[in-house]
């Protein structure tokens, strides 16, 4: 946004800045730009900052509270940051708020675009508000308005904030100052009532509430109503009790489906404690064997945890007494979990199918969400228990001083049960005699040891450190280079398997980029089946129009990430792919999957790096942009 900018342009000039300024360098109105600087002066006393007039001179800023006035200028730069799509679902998003008709010329003001742009993408807009069963009005000499019913507006806002827009976000929260409250009080009426709820329900009822909330401070709604307060019913109570303090504290009027959707929110979200365990010996015994069936397929030791086999036992039998009655949650984490935990997420599907043919009940994409945290939380768990094996670690650099020293303290914080400790490359003798089961050096040893030998750079950074992490976190690790397995990282993704092309069909992309795979002998036999079974169930479109495709099972012969890079975006289930990467790896390699998406899960979240190779799309641009991601192309 504008915004953003001008504040920038106080930051920068330790000067006064004349309004005249401002009107040449954003080409507006000398009414915008005061209606800016008016909004900036209302909000500078919460934001850690002042902008002080001085006549004949101009504006200049003045800072009382550096972090303050830092996280205001996040928030500003995160809605600038904005990708198309998102523009797109912030433009629908003004629309839907604004009673009066509003002009080309205020959305290009409003979001610091041309009018050329507003007009293109005004298309995608009512094409996207449809979707929701609001129709978009044009009326010449007037400009646009939304013709709609509350309840789709509001269905829309949720969606758009449940995804996380910045535009959005940022508006809604500036509107809501110290909805904190109305959160406190709903967990104390929670905790009082001896209900439960998870932190991903816990989300959904409070999303719900801000947008009823924000969307009743800025629209007439009627048919308000006075509540009876002799209801015997626990839920309509403290749905009544937070209308009253909504409406007291923000000066509202809630209507009769505003309060129904605020029951209706918290009876879908919240239960009572201890429930009855349905299903118990034979759910047991079903999800027993489903745990040796996986633990055999990814060499993993769910079957022997047992507080991780109570906890899902316990959860999948709420899930299918819930099922059972038409009963399902929203998971608003449910895009992050896929993008993150791709092969945990499988595990979940898998797990999905096996409840449906045992116990007949449909799992949604949102609850298998739900389930695949649980088998995240257990392989957290598995991880440290294999970095915990390690106990007496051995640090060899050129010294044994300072940098020897700085290094161990990095390490230790990695292996915090083990006895770290120093050595020069000289005293071979001490180190034998210290009989370590794990090895950090910065120089070629001597001696050759029986326990794994890691090649380490003097100075650790972050990144190393996640490195080390990440590769030790497996039973089968050997002796390796820190620098050679990050290039080792990039070695799969390969030349031939990268493209530029048009293509409008989202699904005919990803079975012909599977058939390559398969026919060139990297993939197995199945391959391309098993991409589209997994993409069949959930399609892999996540941040940012970037898209993550894999098989539902690791068959390949050998290792690689194939690439397409698309001339313009597809459109499909309502998402926008851009960038395609299609992952291919042998069954052994599972902890390369989580490598290369938590790799692919930095650069969705990076516009400035996407939109590098949208503009530059070549392979060579695309390894040099993704290793700048770690801090320095090596």
């Amino acid at each position: 946004m504008r915004l953003y900018s001008i504040m920038n342009d106080f930051v920068s000039e330790s000067d006064y800045i004349t309004l005249d300024f401002f009107v040449k360098k954003y080409g507006v109105s000398k009414r915008t730009i005061q209606n800016d600087l008016s909004y900036l002066i209302q909000l500078s006393k919460d934001k850690g900052f002042y902008i002080n007039f001085r006549r004949g001179y101009g504006y200049i800023l003045e800072v009382n509270d550096f972090k303050k006035l830092k996280r205001f200028m996040d928030s500003l730069n995160s809605d600038g940051n904005m990708t198309n799509s998102q523009r797109i679902q912030a433009i629908g998003f003004y629309l839907v708020m604004s009673d009066a008709y509003v002009t080309m010329d205020q959305l290009a003001e409003e979001f610091n675009v041309s009018i050329a742009t507003i007009k293109k993408e005004i298309k995608q807009t009512e094409n996207l508000l449809m979707d929701f069963g609001l129709v978009l009005e044009r009326r010449r000499h007037y400009g646009l308005h939304i013709l709609c019913d509350d309840d789709k507006a509001r269905d829309y806002v949720l969606s758009a904030y449940a995804e996380g827009n910045p535009y959005i976000v940022h508006s809604i929260h500036e509107g809501l100052q110290d909805f904190c409250k109305i959160n406190s009080f709903l967990i104390s009426q929670i905790e009082k009532n001896n209900f439960n709820i998870n932190y991903a329900e816990l989300k959904v009822v409070i999303s719900q509430l801000e947008i009823i909330t924000f969307y009743a401070m800025h629209k007439e709604l009627s048919e308000y109503i006075v509540l009876k307060t002799n209801s015997k019913n626990v839920i309509h109570e403290i749905s009544q009790n937070i209308k009253e303090l909504i409406e007291g504290y923000y000066l509202v009027s809630l209507d009769k489906k505003s309060f129904e959707l605020i029951q209706k929110v918290l009876l879908k979200n919240i239960r009572t404690k201890k429930p009855e365990i349905v299903f118990g010996n034979q759910l047991e015994s079903d999800i027993n064997d489903f745990l040796i069936e996986i633990d055999e397929l990814y060499n993993t030791q769910f079957q022997k945890d047992e507080s991780f086999k109570k906890s899902l036992i316990t959860h999948v039998s709420l899930l299918i007494e819930r099922l059972s009655k038409k009963i399902s949650y929203q998971n608003l984490l449910i895009k992050e979990i896929c993008a993150r935990y791709p092969m945990i997420f499988n595990i979940s599907i898998r797990f999905s199918e096996m409840l449906k043919t045992k116990y007949g009940v449909e799992v949604s994409q949102d609850e298998a969400g739900f389930i695949a945290t649980h088998f995240a939380a257990h392989m957290e768990k598995e991880r440290q228990m294999k970095m915990d094996r390690f106990t007496k670690i051995a640090v060899v650099c050129s010294s044994g001083g300072g940098s020897a020293y700085l290094i161990k303290m990095q390490i230790e914080s990695l292996f915090k049960l083990a006895q770290v400790e120093t050595f020069s490359f000289m005293n071979m003798v001490e180190l034998e005699s210290f009989h370590p089961d794990l090895i950090f050096t910065i120089l070629p040893l001597e001696k050759e040891f029986s326990v794994p030998v890691i090649y380490i750079k003097e100075l650790l950074g972050d990144l190393d450190l996640m490195q080390i992490k990440q590769v030790l976190q497996y039973e089968n690790c050997d002796s390796f280079d820190l620098t050679e397995t990050n290039n080792y990282l990039y070695s799969i993704f390969n030349k031939e398997f990268f493209q530029y092309k048009e293509e409008t069909d989202y699904l005919k992309l990803i079975e012909d980029m599977a058939l390559q795979i398969e026919m060139s002998g990297y993939g197995g036999d199945r391959y391309k089946e098993y991409v589209l079974q997994r993409e069949n169930y959930m399609n892999t479109i996540y941040l940012n129009g970037i898209c993550i495709a894999h098989p539902i099972e690791l068959c390949a012969n050998k290792n690689v990430v194939s690439v397409t890079v698309l001339k313009n975006p597809i459109v499909y289930q309502g998402k926008e792919a851009r960038i395609v990467f299609m992952v291919s790896l042998k069954k052994e390699d599972t902890y390369i999957h989580k490598r290369i998406t938590e790799k692919l899960f930095q650069f969705m979240n990076n516009e400035k790096s996407m939109q590098n190779i949208l503009q530059h799309p070549t392979f060579e641009n695309l390894l040099v942009t993704l290793k700048e991601l770690d801090g320095g192309v090596s």
